[in-house]
């Protein structure tokens, strides 16, 4: 019994930063703002019983993608590491827009001394 509460206790734990709970609540009273208290109970009541459904379905369906493709977690793992760094490097060094490269400055400083026509007369 005692290995009950502890699986349960950790299956909680591991899904917690998976739910978010305190961005989630902030997402909640905003869109439930002009609800009343018994509205926001029921949709309350909804969405977590939707996100149970939704987290069930992911994870046996999931776990049959990976059988099927041949996916092992090492490789599952690997591939997010690589996703996150991929993200992280594009963070650290941005692409450089091509507003600021020097040849979009010359272009606008040419087009900035052509006259242009107003936009009501053509």
């Amino acid at each position: 019994m005692l290995d009950l509460f502890k699986a349960i206790g950790l299956g909680l734990v591991v899904l917690l930063p998976l739910a978010n709970p305190l961005t989630t609540v902030a997402l909640f009273l905003g869109l439930a703002g002009n609800m009343n208290s018994a509205e926001r109970n029921r949709q309350s009541l909804m969405a977590s019983v939707y996100v149970f459904a939704i987290m069930m379905v992911a994870y046996y369906a999931g776990q049959l993608v990976m059988d099927t493709f041949g996916i092992s977690i090492p490789g599952l793992r690997i591939a997010g590491g690589l996703i996150v760094a991929f993200i992280g490097f594009r963070m650290l060094f941005p692409q450089q827009k091509a507003v600021d490269s020097p040849e979009a400055k010359s272009k606008s400083e040419e087009l900035e001394d052509e006259p242009s026509a107003n936009i009501a007369f053509v």
